[in-house]
């Protein structure tokens, strides 16, 4: 799984968002290609440079508008100018996503019909390849999740075309409503508009401890200079430790063939294990409970599957833990040919090893051999 994490830090706008996934190794002739099919060239221009926040190199990424005359744009017009264009159909779909989100937070903070508005935020060519540029740096790594940190704001107050604002921005704050944020000592803006709808509509979860195995980092620049590092930071991984949950239900009305059913369903979805236990419930009813171990990842699929193949209308779910050992699979040759072995490891000790059931199924009754003999003779004695 492909996970990509923001560290947010010094908070999150969209030129900053670009530029950490450029720096994370984005093509830059890919994504300025891609931005053309935009059609809207006469209006910017784009300057990608490499630049040092307090010691940090990162990825600064400007659009700089042209003397062309500037539209005043509502979200109609913007939706138009996306769907015309060349772009792919996830990018489309994303970006839209979240110019509409920043839509529906300016439109409420003002008082006025999502349609009806015309503001900066959005109408402005910046944002508009601010939004659309990170929605094709999104396509291009392919991202399976993307995770979020809590979002430092910033405090204080902010100039803008509405006047001297608090800080976080009321569109900002409107966006960000549901998710963990916070500030420290720096007294101005950390999070636009922009930045808080891109974080919305793309993060699956916002928590501060997420272990992760880094396969790459990269560096956005912000445009202040600060005694912290102003700058977004991105964390690729392709291999989330992701959460386990146990869920459970009592059951006492299925045949024995739905259980069977069931089962097959849900490990052929995704779920680490499934069993089940005999348990006596009211009006001394002999019962199951249905038990699922399931990664939080597949938990929604896991669940449709239990609610649309069995009879219980309510389920418990148990946050968990698992050790797993290492493991892998080697092959042996043995008298009666080729044998899978499963491997264990507990700190790098081989404490567990076994011929693999099926490979072993198949010569016993190719040879009528008993099962168990065959086990002696084909267990490995050193490895």
């Amino acid at each position: 799984m492909r996970t990509l994490y923001f560290d947010c830090f010094s908070g999150i706008s969209g030129d900053m968002a670009v530029g950490a996934l450029l720096d994370l190794g984005v093509s830059k002739e890919y994504l300025l290609e891609e931005l053309k099919k935009l059609n809207i060239d006469e209006e910017y221009r784009i300057d990608i440079k490499k630049v040092r926040k307090s010691g940090i190199d990162a990825t600064q990424f400007d659009v700089i508008l042209t003397e062309h005359r500037h539209h005043s744009r509502n979200l109609f017009d913007i939706e138009g100018i996306i769907d015309k264009s060349d772009l792919s159909k996830g990018v489309k779909v994303l970006s839209k996503k979240i110019f509409r989100i920043v839509a529906e937070a300016e439109a409420k903070v003002h008082g006025e019909r999502l349609y009806d508005v015309h503001f900066h935020e959005v109408g402005a060519t910046d944002s508009i390849i601010d939004i659309v540029a990170f929605s094709i740096c999104i396509e291009y790594l392919k991202i399976d999740k993307v995770i979020s940190s809590f979002i430092n704001t910033g405090r204080g107050f902010v100039e803008c075309e509405h006047g001297v604002l608090p800080v976080p921005a009321p569109a900002t704050a409107e966006i960000l409503k549901g998710i963990p944020i916070y500030s420290d000592e720096r007294e101005f803006e950390l999070t636009t508009p922009t930045g808080a709808a891109i974080i919305k509509a793309v993060a699956e979860d916002f928590k501060m401890d997420c272990p992760l195995v880094i396969k790459n980092v990269g560096y956005g620049a912000g445009k202040r200079e600060t005694e912290k590092p102003n700058v977004l930071r991105v964390i690729l991984s392709d291999d989330e430790q992701d959460e386990l949950f146990l869920i459970q239900a009592n059951i006492d009305d299925m045949t024995g063939q739905m259980y069977g059913y069931l089962m097959e369903k849900l490990l052929n979805a995704g779920a680490k294990d499934v069993y089940y236990t005999p348990i006596y419930m009211k009006k001394n009813r002999p019962a199951v409970i249905l038990n699922v171990i399931t990664s939080k990842s597949k938990e929604d699929e896991i669940l449709d599957i239990i609610f649309t193949e069995s009879t219980t209308i309510g389920v418990r779910k148990i946050k968990i833990d698992r050790v797993e050992l290492k493991r892998e699979i080697k092959k042996i040759e043995t008298e009666y040919g080729e044998v899978r072995v499963k491997i264990a490891r507990y700190k790098d000790k081989i404490v567990n090893v076994k011929p693999e059931y099926e490979d072993l199924k198949k010569i016993a009754e190719k040879n009528n051999i008993p099962l168990k003999e065959l086990y002696q003779k084909c267990h490995p004695r050193e490895m």
